[in-house]
């Protein structure tokens, strides 16, 4: 039911994105004219400002976060009359796509981008060639490696480690202190992944050893995978912890599958399991607030562009906050 939940809202997204005044869809990358597929789509909103903000993130398809935040994206962009393209690389590991894209935005002179890299290395050519062409940067949910601050005005996001680690602590608590734990990483490469793997295992309680760990790639289909080899090699594992709603209902198939439904207790990241953990299928979810970055990068390109604001008056991260959700208070 989540799946298809999440695929109708992405389609829903891509609609309105593809049905604006802007005209019809045109391709930042192989030709396709899907916003959810590798593609580019100028959405709604007037464009009586003359400026265009551009938004590279991986794919919408079966993600609420990343939904939310490009419709939070499209929304500011529309009430400040600016013409508002979405381009994703159509999967989750599509790094090279997501480049060429950000270069094809680039050529095609928008005014400024919004990116969300799915690696914290490989956009850092494409940055260099948007600083190079003066077109300003705001970074959203991931950042790059650190040493590129010159290119990039401000990274908004969570402030995933710390938060990680606060869901550790109460995963630690429910276990009363002591077990074993595995943890499903997101991709590897990945900034926002790689924090909250180093979050998780840094709240984890001394008596709750961390007996494996494996990178989910953001896909049901892998973390189903790797969690059920992790439970094969140590079926006494209590806690999981992972990195992304959008691998939950594959580690909770795998659960069900080795016969440990509701005597494993999961952790994890985004804030869209709230409906599981009413459930009792999940212990608790770290919450994000993809509305408030996607309103935030608008807001602050949108005044360097209408210079009211210069770039380096910004600090380099804003945090856009987080929330433990549990039974305790998700009503």
């Amino acid at each position: 039911m989540k799946k298809i939940l999440s695929t109708l809202l992405a389609c829903s997204l891509t609609a309105a994105l593809m049905s604006g005044c802007s005209g019809p869809a045109a391709s930042a990358g192989a030709g396709s004219s899907s916003a959810a597929s590798g593609t580019s789509a100028p959405a709604s909103g007037a464009s009586g400002s003359g400026y265009e903000i551009a938004f590279s993130l991986k794919t919408v398809t079966n993600d609420n976060f990343q939904q939310s935040i490009a419709k939070a994206v499209e929304t500011a962009c529309k009430a400040k009359g600016i013409k508002f393209t979405l381009v994703t690389a159509g999967d989750e590991t599509a790094v090279s796509t997501q480049v060429t894209q950000i270069e094809d935005l680039i050529t095609k002179h928008v005014s400024a981008l919004i990116v969300n890299p799915m690696d914290a290395n490989a956009v850092i050519p494409a940055l260099q060639k948007a600083k190079e062409a003066g077109i300003p940067v705001v970074l959203v949910d991931s950042a790059i490696a650190e040493g590129h601050e010159d290119l990039y005005v401000t990274h908004i996001g969570t402030d995933n480690e710390k938060a990680a680690k606060q869901g550790a602590e109460v995963l630690s608590k429910a276990l009363g202190g002591k077990g074993k734990a595995i943890l499903i990483r997101g991709a590897n490469g990945n900034a926002v992944g790689n924090a909250r793997a180093a979050g998780f295992k840094a709240g984890l309680a001394g008596g709750v050893k961390l007996v494996g760990e494996q990178p989910g790639d953001w896909s049901n289909d892998t973390a189903k995978q790797v969690t059920e080899n992790m439970l094969q090699a140590n079926p006494d594992v209590n806690g999981i912890m992972c990195c992304s709603d959008v691998m939950v209902d594959g580690i909770l198939q795998a659960v069900e599958d080795r016969g440990l439904k509701g005597k494993v207790k999961i952790m994890s990241f985004d804030g869209d399991s709230i409906n599981l953990i009413k459930q009792g299928l999940v212990l608790g979810d770290m919450a994000q607030f993809p509305k408030v970055m996607g309103e935030k990068a608008v807001d602050t390109l949108a005044s360097i562009l209408n210079k009211t604001a210069s770039a380096d008056s910004f600090q380099k991260y804003i945090d856009s906050g987080t929330k433990c959700y549990t039974k305790d208070n998700v009503g």
